[in-house]
């Protein structure tokens, strides 16, 4: 028995996606713990492509899934041996929820993602999933587990294509980390063959659960992509993960309503989740299916760069646009930036499309500085906002969602936004549906 406790020791040491602690020790790596900025996609947060690969290896098997209800897993599952036996277990994102302490047989781990993979000795033992806020406040107790698989074979990827109305153009790719992996390869395919093939660069092994990808799907065609973890080494780690709907997806032309912005348009919140689920992405409220042209990180000027590129080849007949937040949380003067959207305003006018303006939402500089993944905006951001939502409120076509993010100082209402940039769900179900109304006046009116 002696012999086999530093192999034992050493596989719980080498978790990719999360770290373990002692019981008595679990409040400090909480606390320090940050997770890297996953919605601003800031240069210096992107990943980048490392290499191109060439092979292209077949399907993974099929993965067995055990649906799971209850607090404790699975009776069905044999006691075994840590150093023989990973199990993944799944749960739903909670709203709100940055990371996800997880409880068992007296040790604590925890997971920026709903899912985790960890070497368990006895599985009949109680697991327990707390879902905390960014300041370790509980916001549910007694997670439920939906699935537990023993030894998966693959990568589990999250995202919910099947769940969006329409697809994205700039995809985000999401997944659960895997044990040991040093990065990932990931293969998008459409029609049946290889579209593109990425290798992600590294990040820390537990906050490296998704891939932003730069190059928008403007080709009509059905895509789906499989993910594979690679070994520092370079080779591969695992088998590709499986095809199936939320990893797969339709383009289509023509699109008559889309929605042009940034990270607030592309999706993602509560800090660590991305755009490629549907909880905080604001179109998944409106009834009316939308385009979603929004590029995390994206100016104005970015937004009016790519105007002809991505917009002109869907025929919109309405464009929803939404932008100017990362223009004054940075250095860009509010005349800089209506001059870009009137712009864009002209382009679209040009073409026949209807401009229909989106108030940007203001900032919350003191959870901005409390959470410090985000520079801090300047001090006259609010003046440049301001002349942006002024400028648009004059236009022909508004909506005007301003007020219904601002608190008494003008500055983002932090019930609506952890990070105080991002508005969460509540905040993009009041975008989705003023968007709604906005469309449903307009339809009727026809």
């Amino acid at each position: 028995m002696m012999k086999i406790l530093p192999v034992i020791l050493a596989i719980f040491l080498s978790l990719a996606n999360f770290q373990i602690f002692d019981k008595d020790e679990s409040t400090e790596p909480i606390e320090n713990k940050n997770p890297r900025n996953h919605l601003t996609q800031d240069s210096s947060n992107r990943q980048q492509v490392t290499a191109q690969v060439l092979s292209v290896s077949e399907a993974a098997p099929k993965n067995v899934t055990i649906n799971h209800t209850e607090e404790k897993v699975a009776e069905e599952i044999p006691e075994v041996e840590p150093e023989e036996k990973i199990f993944r277990l799944t749960w739903q994102i909670v709203p709100r929820a940055v990371k996800y302490k997880i409880s068992y047989e007296g040790k604590t781990a925890v997971s920026y993602t709903n899912g985790v993979e960890i070497p368990i000795k006895n599985v009949n033992n109680e697991v327990l999933i707390v879902a905390l806020d960014f300041d370790n406040k509980v916001v549910e107790n007694d997670v439920v587990l939906l699935s537990i698989e023993e030894n998966p074979p693959a990568p589990l990827t999250t995202t919910e294509f099947d769940k969006m109305k329409l697809s994205p153009v700039y995809v985000v790719y999401s997944w659960i980390p895997t044990i040991n992996a040093d990065h990932y390869e990931i293969q998008l395919f459409k029609d049946g063959e290889l579209f593109r093939d990425y290798v992600t660069d590294f990040h820390p092994k537990d906050d490296n659960f998704d891939y932003y990808d730069e190059e928008p799907m403007l080709e009509e065609g059905e895509y789906f992509w499989r993910i594979r973890g690679i070994a520092a080494g370079g080779a591969p780690l695992t088998d590709w993960s499986e095809k199936n709907p939320g990893n797969t997806f339709t383009v289509e032309k023509p699109a008559a309503f889309c929605a042009l912005g940034d990270s607030i348009t592309h999706g993602g919140g509560s800090i660590s989740v991305p755009p490629s689920t549907v909880v905080y992405n604001w179109q998944n409220y409106c009834s009316i299916p939308i385009k979603n042209f929004g590029k995390s990180g994206d100016t104005t000027e970015k937004m009016l760069e790519r105007f002809e590129q991505d917009i002109l080849s869907f025929s919109p007949e309405i464009l929803f646009i939404m932008a100017g937040v990362n223009d004054y949380r940075g250095d860009i003067l509010g005349w800089d930036s209506v001059e870009n959207l009137a712009a864009i305003r002209d382009k679209c006018e040009s073409y026949g499309i209807k401009p229909v303006f989106i108030t940007p939402t203001p900032l919350n500089p003191n959870l901005i500085g409390k959470i410090n993944f985000i520079h801090r905006p300047p001090y006259d951001w609010q003046e440049q906002r301001k002349y942006i939502c002024d400028w648009m409120r004059r236009q022909e076509n508004c909506i005007d969602i301003a007020n219904d993010f601002s608190d008494e100082n003008g500055f983002l209402r932090a019930d609506l936004a952890l990070d105080g940039l991002h508005p969460d769900a509540e905040g993009k179900e009041i975008i989705g549906r003023a968007v709604e109304n906005w469309l449903t006046n307009y339809l009727n009116s026809k």
